[in-house]
């Protein structure tokens, strides 16, 4: 955009017929952030009304030092670019800069130009990219933190009881590393006569890098009289969060040097069996939203693998129990393993293959558990009311059920009552169907169900949807181990449909870009892409020397073809050849741009005299080819175009002005020539 207005007003003899009022009224109308200043004294000159809005300015600020009333600073911008701009006045500045006083992030371009009254100018050029930047960091901190979950959790499921503490210490590294805490403690609770305690059995410590067992117990504190809170919150499934000195139990906290706490419970088979403390030594600070479920994940993982350790353990003492517990630890690893290779497929998924990628990572559940159907829903408001719909479904054994209408559109209230209450207080429906409450059994009933997990899905706290397990062959419960892990997976996928979302947010917002450099009508590039990209051409030509050709194609008596044949048939006209001009160019560099109306621009890189003229007798003969009747032309009974040819070196001191000029004169000479010709000159 900066490109176009920079040749509006600079082109040559406009400022002898613009007025300032003109100028003002055509900045005014952009969405970019104008100021129009002078370059030695910083006076303002002009504002546009995105940057008075933008910055909350009452009046035109005209007289104000620029400095001083966008930034609030005493003295010129550090950043300021005008000591370039003195040095090379036709140079263009393009940066990224941190706004001051709002903190947004601006993509800045900056140029001297000429302002009514014979006065040069500092134009400065700004958009807001702050929430595309946001978004860019979240997808790559998303992943980022995904892909150290997904090696913490294969570092968890490699531990056994001899390589425990170097497998914890290796996975606590990497999950504190990217939370930046000082100390994970895991607390264990125990059950006294007069009441519950909670004693320290495993500390992992940023200092020395390493995890260790307190094999002398702590001393055992009460929740009653010393922290008669947290039970209730942990118990309940919440977390602690925040600065240790506005806790209540501040005192108690600080002894151990530290000034900000996360405390994330833990549950064995539905009990509250303690929880994972996350520490910092270092700052006052509250953990973040992202972190937290970050966290969260990790005390799974974490608690998980010490629970797992001492199972093992108990394994190891008695040989009654040894082939049991062996197997459930099998085939919690092999479901844990089943998390791990959907979160690879997942991460490494994109917009285009994310279909498919999703529908595998449900069939890989499914045959993991036994299941014959897996399906995510989605919920929304309707009228005030929850609803939910099947959005995604996989069936081998069973009859699939996405294409018919009734999984479009299901009442909470009316079809399943019982499982909002459940989903809300966290818990799955989990079960054999026939055992269920009547409403609930006939709907399933007729899908072939037998058994059935459902479990639900939270997303920042948010009751999102749930996700389901069918068993259409037999009729049992889903175990608990099942339920954990498939928990944890419906999780993943369910945030992986959010990522994809963004994803494709972000590429449909680069869909919308790369339509700002394409004429709509002939699909090739405009007069923005021509101007954003020959500043560019030109300089690096320049630096290498090269040759820059450029042709000026016009079509011939093209007004007299309009008034025959009507503007749908110039349409047409334009497009052929548009597409004509394209497809006689072969080179990755060349580029074809619609300049204005019936004009083309034909820009050939690193192109000599011989190779442009051999282009112009192409394009003039391959337009003749098209045979496209012109009754009203004087050059030919077909269509013609007329071509201006020129080729010179790159230099430093070009302007892009001087090749269209350049281009333009010969065109105008082929023109009086007769038209359906060329003329040709160096620059």
């Amino acid at each position: 955009m900066f490109k176009n207005i920079r040749f509006f007003i600079l082109s040559e003899g406009m400022l002898d017929i613009m007025s300032e009022a003109m100028l003002k009224s055509i900045l005014n109308g952009m969405e970019a952030l104008i100021t129009v200043c002078d370059p030695e004294s910083f006076e303002i000159f002009f504002l546009n009304d995105s940057i008075r809005k933008h910055f909350g300015i009452k009046g035109d600020g005209v007289g104000h030092l620029c400095y001083k009333l966008l930034q609030e600073l005493d003295e010129p911008c550090f950043a300021c670019p005008y000591l370039q701009l003195r040095e090379k006045p036709d140079k263009t500045i393009v940066w990224e800069h941190r706004e001051r006083v709002k903190g947004s992030i601006l993509r800045k371009t900056a140029r001297l130009i000429d302002w009514p009254g014979e006065k040069k100018a500092h134009l400065e050029y700004a958009i807001d990219i702050t929430d595309t930047i946001k978004v860019q960091e979240a997808i790559t901190q998303r992943e980022m933190t995904l892909n150290i979950l997904n090696r913490a959790a294969i570092i968890f499921i490699s531990q056994n009881v001899e390589t425990f503490i170097e497998t914890m210490t290796a996975g606590v590294g990497l999950i504190a590393g990217i939370t930046n805490v000082d100390k994970v403690s895991v607390f264990r609770n125990i059950e006294k006569p007069d009441g519950l305690y909670v004693s320290q059995v495993y500390l992992w410590n940023k200092a020395h890098s390493s995890i260790t067992k307190v094999d002398k117990l702590q001393e055992e504190v009460s929740y009653f009289r010393h922290i008669p809170s947290w039970r209730d919150v942990l118990a309940s499934g919440d977390y602690i969060n925040g600065t240790v000195r506005l806790m209540p139990e501040a005192k108690m906290l600080e002894q151990f040097g530290c000034l900000t706490v996360l405390l994330m419970p833990v549950f064995n088979q539905d009990s509250f069996w303690g929880f994972v403390s996350f520490e910092n030594l270092t700052d006052e600070r509250e953990f973040t939203e992202h972190e937290v479920e970050t966290l969260r994940s990790a005390s799974f993982m974490l608690a998980n693998a010490v629970i797992r350790n001492e199972e093992e353990k108990k394994i190891l003492e008695t040989d009654m129990h040894l082939k049991r517990m062996m197997r459930e630890v099998e085939y919690q690893n092999q479901l844990l393993y089943t998390v791990n290779k959907i979160s690879a497929i997942l991460l490494q998924s994109n917009a285009v293959t994310f279909e498919n990628d999703l529908l595998q990572s449900m069939g890989i559940m499914a045959e993991a558990v036994g299941a014959d159907r897996v399906y995510i829903w989605e919920n929304y408001i309707h009228d005030g009311e929850l609803y939910c719909c099947q959005t995604y479904e996989w069936s081998e054994k069973a009859e699939p059920q996405q294409d018919k209408e009734w999984v479009k559109r299901v009442s909470y209230r009316k079809v399943i009552p019982g499982w909002k209450r459940a989903f809300l207080q966290k818990r799955c429906i989990n079960g054999i169907v026939r055992e269920l409450p009547a409403s609930e059994n006939n709907i399933l009933s007729q899908q072939g169900i037998l058994s059935i997990l459902a479990m639900p899905i939270f997303l920042k706290e948010q009751f999102w949807g749930f996700v389901g397990f069918d068993d259409c062959h037999s009729e049992r419960v889903f175990s608990e181990n099942e339920e954990k892990i498939l928990r944890s997976a419906s999780e993943l996928i369910a945030n992986s449909l959010i990522r994809n979302n963004m994803e494709e947010n972000i590429l449909q917002l680069e869909v919308e870009v790369d339509k700002i450099f394409h004429d709509p009508l002939t699909n090739i590039y405009n007069r923005r892409f021509f101007d954003e990209t020959m500043q560019r051409l030109v300089r690096s030509l320049s630096r290498s020397g090269g040759m820059l050709s450029l042709l000026m194609v016009d079509i011939d008596y093209f007004k007299k073809y309009n008034d025959t044949y009507g503007h749908l048939e110039g349409d047409s006209c334009l497009k052929i050849v548009a597409k004509t001009l394209c497809n006689s160019i072969s080179r990755a560099d060349d580029f074809v741009v619609r300049y204005g109306g019936e004009e083309f621009v034909v820009v050939l890189p690193n192109t000599d005299e011989t190779g442009v003229r051999m282009m112009a007798r192409k394009l003039l003969e391959n337009v003749r080819s098209c045979n496209i009747p012109h009754e009203k032309s004087s050059a030919a009974n077909y269509v013609t175009v007329s071509i201006g040819a020129m080729t010179g070196k790159a230099a430093h001191t070009h302007r892009v002005d001087d090749y269209i000029q350049r281009a333009d004169e010969m065109l105008y000479d082929a023109k009086q020539g007769g038209r359906n010709r060329y003329s040709f000159a160096s620059l």
